[in-house]
């Protein structure tokens, strides 16, 4: 799961040329016609972004914000990156305009709910549906938690246990950084990600592989690494008996009779009947999009989550993806998440301009969908007052 791809529902990110640098009164005045008036999306784009997105995806997506938010009161920023204010919401923008003044790119982030404080907007998180546990730590000591020890499904967030054996790989030596692996075609699972696109044999780097891993979460990049490092080593370093790769768990989930034969083996016959369902052909996206299969998943407390981050944040893959934070808040983010139908997992290390470490975890398990762009905007919110509040 990327950052992107948790508020594809809420948001638009297309720049179909290079920005250019137009003055700011005329990027606020784009803005505020577009939410005052969503219909007249038509006359405010440039034909090529028009092209990229169609006017009646534009002004739904608008009048849908518009509509949850309210108007606004006022639009602040400069040089392409915007904050419409609203009563009750902070929605960041970020917006292009050609040089005719018609708008060539434009990105709206989840809108952020104006809650007074870390606590309130906690207090958010425990009011969505489902089963909510977080943790929030500074220099390793406890802010605030819920649940924290609690292991719940986190999706793509068990990366950051393939992560770990790979530095630690690197640091003994054992391993470089431009060591070359070459896809398999047993290594392609499903998006997210680009690399099952790519020809069988497909000569990778190490680096390369963990940058898509954690910055576009690519499953195949995952399990590539997970084939080359050794799954019982990643298990080891998540604290679990045995682990999935994102193959096994996408065939069992559409295969409820061996995800049935998974879930009720033990934990010593778990990894064959895993391999067993992966021997065959990728089922097809439609039959994994239903919500979590019980017991196929990887379960993870926030607390030995934000314990992995400790370990590997300082990593150069992290400066790729922010995700869901203002990275101009800190000095360093390191992001990672993770999410299926009804399933969400938002973690990052912040490191903050004074050199102080804040960790978030906060984890949602459902039986319905999850709302993530409502989700990703609270934690947008709790970084930010993190970063404002001096913790």
């Amino acid at each position: 799961m990327t950052y992107r791809e948790i508020i594809a529902a809420g948001a638009i990110a297309v720049l179909a040329t290079a920005p250019q640098a137009l003055a700011s009164p005329a990027e606020i005045n784009a803005i505020e016609t577009l939410w005052q008036n969503p219909e007249d999306a038509g006359v405010l784009v440039s034909e090529s972004f028009a092209r990229a997105v169609p006017n009646a995806q534009l002004t739904a997506l608008v009048d849908r914000l518009v509509k949850q938010t309210g108007p606004a009161l006022a639009v602040t920023g400069d040089k392409g990156a915007y904050m419409i204010r609203t009563e009750t919401h902070e929605i960041p923008v970020e917006i292009s305009l050609d040089d005719d003044g018609r708008i060539q790119g434009l990105f709206f982030s989840p809108p952020e709910v104006l809650t007074e404080g870390p606590a309130a907007t906690l207090a958010a998180f425990e009011a969505l549906p489902g089963t909510v546990s977080y943790l929030v730590t500074s220099e390793d000591k406890t802010l605030f938690d819920r649940n924290a020890d609690t292991p719940l499904a986190v999706a793509s967030a068990f990366k950051l246990g393939v992560l770990k054996v790979l530095l630690g790989d690197i640091a003994a030596q054992n391993r470089n950084w431009q060591d070359v692996v070459t896809l398999q075609p047993e290594d392609k699972s499903l998006p997210s990600g680009r690399l099952q696109t790519f020809p069988d044999g497909s000569p990778v780097t190490l680096h390369t592989l963990a940058t898509l891993m954690i910055a576009e979460s690519d499953n195949t990049a995952t399990d590539m690494l997970m084939r080359v490092l050794g799954a019982d080593r990643v298990a080891n370093a998540l604290g679990l008996p045995s682990v999935l790769t994102t193959r096994q768990a996408f065939a069992l989930k559409a295969d409820p009779e061996l995800a049935q034969e998974y879930a009720a083996a033990s934990e010593t016959e778990k990894p064959a009947t895993a391999k067993k369902a992966a021997a065959g052909p990728l089922p097809a996206v439609s039959d994994v999009l239903g919500p979590m299969t019980t017991g196929v998943e990887w379960p993870l407390s926030n607390a030995k989550l934000c314990a992995l981050m400790g370990e590997v944040a300082t990593a150069d893959v992290f400066s790729v993806n922010p995700g869901p934070v203002r990275a101009g808040d800190w000095k360093s983010v390191a992001f990672k998440g993770g999410s299926e139908t009804g399933v969400l997992n938002l973690t990052a290390q912040l490191t903050g301009k004074d050199e102080g470490r804040v960790c978030l975890s906060v984890t949602i398990n459902d039986a319905a969908a999850i709302d993530e762009t409502k989700a990703a905007g609270l934690f947008t919110r709790l970084a930010h007052q993190l970063a404002t509040s001096g913790k």
